[in-house]
């Protein structure tokens, strides 16, 4: 079935828009008419090789749509529901998996890359990005990695808990979660910080602080709920959150960027005894140079994220059913809604800072 896909061929090179060819389907995959996609940084990551990617390949790892078709060993899936697709495909049986801990199952990975996914026009196999590659009018992805959603949610709603919104809600509602009447710090505020505070916003904490350069992004933060906007050309960023905490520092304070500086900015703003959360996605040379004994001798804790420690099954019909009722205001993230030939002018304002969350609508 021929489709269109964003290709990458070259790392550091635009996508290229091009049919692609599904693969027939597998005994244990289901095939997505993908109706939105959230363009997320770490689809630009892939592009410029700051994170590993296979090429050519077909990006995009932020989806929902509707199942088409269902492989013969698929049984509780129908055509017709709609899903939103998760980048960790968990097995379910690897040890981690029976700790309930899905974002670390030791399988995802060799499954998903191992699956049959799809052909370009001239015959050549393309790589899928995360099992997901959801830049693109449909997709084939194994019948796990899936989680059906009411009919009633908006797609492109839907779309951004795939990725962004679970990783960022979930390390203030999983990985850390925020207690309440804490001080909470939030250091980036693209989809993923914004989530990580809407997120710490419903567990209860009393004082959000916003770190961005970005003004744009700071007043989104506060139109979201945070209490203080701290621009970092202002001076030490850790510096001026104890200066609004007391002097302690926040209880817990979430990175959201993935970088030395901001990583290192992070830990120094927590309070003794608090928690340290990194949420952003680090290049795998990125290296950290903290002191042991600020770690001993002031009791903190520094704890990393991975997808969230969200549990699809449960928890993204918790975050849809907090969207529904108004407590994670979701379509304020949206700041574009575009067409899939314009996923590289997404990517220039992921560059340029600007913006929160571009969705790829599917007509």
């Amino acid at each position: 079935m021929s489709e269109r896909g964003a290709i990458l061929r070259t790392v550091g090179e635009p996508l290229q828009i091009e049919h692609i060819t599904l693969a027939p389907l597998a005994p244990d995959q289901v095939r997505v008419r993908i109706a939105a996609s959230g363009v997320c940084h770490s689809d630009l990551s892939q592009a410029t090789g700051a994170l590993p990617v296979g090429t050519p390949c077909v990006l995009g790892h932020e989806g929902a749509g509707v199942i088409e078709a269902v492989g013969s060993e698929v049984h509780h899936l129908t055509p017709g529901t709609h899903v939103v697709i998760a980048w960790v495909a968990a097995c379910g049986q690897c040890w981690f998996c029976a700790r309930g801990e899905l974002h670390l199952c030791r399988n995802a990975i060799r499954d998903t890359y191992s699956m049959p996914y799809a052909t370009d026009s001239e015959g050549a196999a393309l790589f899928t990005s995360m099992g997901v590659s959801s830049f693109s009018t449909a997709t084939n992805c194994l019948a796990r990695a899936v989680v059906p959603i009411a009919e009633d949610i908006p797609l492109e709603i839907a779309s951004l808990i795939g990725c962004g919104v679970a990783t960022g809600a979930g390390a203030a509602l999983n990985t850390a979660p925020v207690e309440h009447g804490s001080a909470v710090a939030v250091i980036g505020l693209g989809g993923v910080g914004l989530a990580s505070l809407m997120a710490s916003r419903v567990r209860g904490a009393a004082e959000l602080i916003a770190v961005d350069p970005v003004a744009s992004r700071r007043e989104a933060a506060l139109a979201l709920g945070a209490t203080h906007a701290v621009d970092p050309a202002d001076g030490d960023v850790a510096r001026q959150i104890r200066a609004v905490t007391g002097r302690r520092g926040a209880d817990f304070v979430f990175e959201a960027v993935g970088r030395q500086g901001t990583i290192e900015t992070a830990i120094a703003a927590t309070r003794r005894g608090g928690t340290t959360c990194i949420v952003g996605a680090a290049p795998p040379d990125e290296r950290v140079s903290l002191s042991a004994y600020d770690l001993y001798m002031h009791g903190k804790t520094l704890v990393g994220c991975q997808y969230g420690s969200v549990v699809p099954a449960r928890d993204f019909p918790l975050l849809l059913n907090l969207w529904r009722t108004g407590r994670l205001p979701l379509e304020r993230l949206i700041t574009g809604r575009i067409g899939l030939d314009d996923v590289n002018g997404a990517f220039d304002e992921l560059r340029r800072g600007t913006g929160i969350r571009s969705v790829i609508v599917n007509d």
